[in-house]
């Protein structure tokens, strides 16, 4: 199986790693396979490569992502020539074999430091081509474990060498004829080795090379260019002999072999290699190797998932989040629903495959049968939604268009549950308004004044609609039912004493500004229908207790920006006092309602606390919060202090330099803001909550799920005949 390694940058780790690899590959080996260790440039990238039998494949890939963390391993196919292109190939091999080449101690240099120049980076450096595409170079360094007689063979003739010889010329021609490829060659050199002499005054001294775990291993080098290119890949192929001469000695050195044009079997033996010899030869790169320009880089760094979490496919109280990314495991996990109680955000700029997540999340949760309010200003996700609700689940959505204008679905914000304090509801609504007008306590305290108390004032009447307010400004007779309607003191003094006592002129000044704000809503037609629909319109207390599927349509687009926003407001208040409304119930008799809201920054404005409250006080309520956004700067300081210290688990994809400045210290693990910044698409890092102790790792979301044709138009046409205003109102008179 032929595979390419992406190296990580940053190398700490040297060759003594790979030694060690290639020892135990050594052992493992009984069979002696042929193992093939490539360096390839290829469409002007760089890259280290294996070819192995797949009784080995496991083994030597593990040991090799043991001992270099971060290098990334893909498979490949051995590709053909293309038409018109030559190949050129010559072989190396090593003289004498039995004879080290420079040791690691030799690629140290002579600071205090000792760094360690790494002799890859220049056989790379040899290798690297243009990005054209129409040349490439490839090192093939073919290895196997030696044979016992091969073995014994060397060990004979290094003791041969340490007893010498009476004449030096002898010695050298006994180190050239005993490791000859030819056999006539090594049987003169057999027969010479007679002459050799105990305690000989020339006889070889220095280290000798071990003879254990020793390779029988081929060295080729290859060249493909067009033929109009030819002088190219001969040059090439000089630049990558003379290359591997950094790995002389003054006694040994590779000998370049003939050069041939198409590719030959390799017929001569193959000559030794030490397992600390071919690791100086064929590592991952180093540190000081980093500066060797278009290496292949994985593009994802992968972490290990945690030895402890689920991965049961959605069974039970689980949600099935993706599946893990790390050295080829792709083994789906899930989140379980006490943990999602805890909330979850994903971060992520737009393309990356956030709206993808959120639709499988929102798909699992209807198959499950819990309740769900999804919210989505584009409008693309929810149209999406509709075509995956399951067929068992049909009568239990409620599809909330915004710019539907034949059957729109009521909402009324002054409504809430029966008991809930008016107050809460109120500072809700007023909230909204603050979000979308930019409103601040101290820069229009009046106004707020005015408008909180004709929320006050408006409900719990039987006619509360937010198109009241403008009616209890200016209709005096409506203003004086309203107030003969409170029991609040303080706002009956607000109406009975503060304003009546305002003249005319003071009174237009104070309210001109509010129906000016107001008046581009209440004027809105689609608005009008919505807001003040004639019914109470959706309830969302009903639709956490009976777990019904909520979809909410806030196209910017259709309804416009300031619509949309002021309605996604209003929901996301609403949505908090119904949850905390069902303190009336005993916790483990509350369903489970998972809010899925995508861009939720939209709905959030400086200073107002609405989502970092419903973070904080939702989970004993048994309401889930899965939040989506590009960028952390879209939110107030308050707000995102709030969202990340709330929000057990956190997913992230790729993000800008600033937020990962700030995510790269929340996920941990090692993570640096450049890995956050080049997450490829469908890729994330989660920090995932288990047991409610957070683990960061890796991993790949679902693929999109399969929608059902039509499906869409089902849905929509159920719920306006459910929910729609007109099919109501036409019960009603009837």
């Amino acid at each position: 199986m032929l595979i390419s390694l992406q190296l990580p940058v940053g190398n700490s780790r040297g060759p003594v790693y790979t030694e060690s690899l290639l020892r135990t590959l050594h052992r493992a080996n009984a069979k002696r396979d042929t193992v093939t260790l490539l360096m390839e440039s290829a469409a002007g990238s760089l890259s280290l490569g294996l070819d192995c039998p797949d009784s080995l494949r496991m083994l030597f890939l593990q040991e090799l992502q043991d001992a270099y963390p971060g290098v990334v391993v893909r498979g490949l196919r051995k590709g053909e020539l293309p038409t018109g292109s030559l190949q050129w190939q010559t072989d190396l091999r090593k003289q004498p074999d039995v004879l080290p080449l420079r040791s690691v101690n030799a690629f140290l240099d002579e600071t205090e430091l000792r760094q360690f120049a790494d002799p890859v980076a220049g056989l790379l450096a040899s290798v690297r081509t243009g990005r054209s595409g129409r040349t490439a170079c490839r090192i093939e360094l073919c290895i196997r474990p030696a044979s016992i007689r091969r073995t014994r063979s060397a060990e004979r003739t290094l003791e041969v060498l340490q007893r010498g010889f009476r004449r030096r010329f002898l010695l050298d021609w006994y180190l050239t004829l005993a490791t000859h490829p030819r056999f006539l060659f090594r049987t003169i050199g057999w027969l010479l080795s007679s002459m050799a002499r105990p305690q000989s005054r020339h006889r070889r001294s220095g280290p000798a090379l071990p003879v254990e775990a020793m390779f029988e291993c081929r060295l080729q080098l290859t060249a493909r260019a067009p033929a109009s290119a030819a002088h190219i890949a001969k040059n090439k192929l000089q630049q990558m002999e003379a290359a591997f001469g950094r790995f002389h000695t003054d006694e040994t050195r590779f000998v370049v072999g003939k050069r041939h044009r198409l590719s030959k079997p390799h017929r001569r033996r193959g000559f030794l290699l030490s397992a600390a010899e071919i690791a100086m030869i064929w590592h991952p790169l180093t540190e000081s190797g980093d500066s060797v320009s278009r290496v292949e880089r994985p593009s994802f760094r992968e972490l290990e998932p945690p030895v402890a979490f689920s991965s049961e496919k959605g069974k039970g109280d689980k949600t099935i989040l993706g599946r893990t990314c790390f050295r080829g495991q792709r083994n789906r996990f899930g989140i379980a629903t006490d943990d999602l109680r805890r909330h979850l955000l994903a971060i992520g700029k737009t393309g990356c495959g956030k709206s993808t997540f959120l639709l499988n999340v929102v798909r699992q949760q209807m198959e499950a049968g819990r309740g769900v309010v999804q919210i989505d200003p584009h409008g693309q996700l929810a149209e999406e939604v509709l075509n995956v609700v399951p067929k068992r689940r049909t009568n239990d959505v409620i599809f909330f268009d915004a710019a539907d204008r034949i059957a729109p679905v009521g909402f009324n914000p002054l409504t809430g549950p029966p008991g809930t304090d008016p107050t809460l509801i109120a500072d809700g609504v007023l909230t909204s308004f603050k979000n979308v007008f930019g409103f601040e306590d101290g820069s229009a305290p009046r106004l707020l004044h005015i408008l909180r108390n004709c929320l006050l004032t408006l409900i719990g009447t039987p006619f509360a609609t937010l198109t009241g307010v403008q009616r209890i400004l200016v209709d005096s007779g409506f203003r004086k039912s309203c107030v003969a309607r409170v029991r609040n003191p303080a706002v009956r003094e607000f109406w009975l004493t503060e304003f009546n006592r305002w003249n005319d002129r003071d009174r237009t000044q104070y309210i001109a500004s509010l129906q000016n704000k107001l008046g581009a809503f209440t004027t809105n037609e689609r608005l009008q229908r919505i807001l003040d629909p004639g019914q109470k319109g959706i309830q969302l207390r009903t639709i956490m207790d009976r777990s019904q599927i909520l979809v909410c349509n806030l196209s910017k687009g259709t309804v416009g920006h300031d619509a949309s926003t002021l309605l996604g407001s209003l929901l996301l208040s609403s949505l908090q006092v119904a949850a905390m409304s069902r303190a009336d119930v005993p916790e483990f008799d509350r369903p489970d309602c998972v809010v899925v809201i995508d861009e939720f920054h939209s709905y959030l404005s400086d200073g107002n606390s609405t989502m970092a409250d419903a973070l904080a006080e939702s989970r004993k309520y048994r309401t889930s919060y899965v939040l989506s956004t590009q960028m952390l700067e879209q939110l107030d300081p308050a707000t995102l202090a709030g969202v990340l210290g709330n929000c057990g688990s956190t997913l992230c994809m790729t993000v800008g330099p600033r937020d990962a400045e700030v995510l790269a210290g929340l996920l941990g693990s090692g993570l640096t803001p450049a890995d956050l910044m080049a997450i490829p698409k469908y890729h994330a890092y989660l920090r995932l909550l288990i047991a409610g102790a957070p683990h960061t790792f890796s991993m790949t979301t679902l693929p999109p799920s399969r929608s059902v044709p039509n499906r869409a138009s089902i849905i929509r046409r159920a719920s306006q005949q459910r929910y729609g205003s007109h099919w109501n109102r036409a019960n009603q008179v009837a």
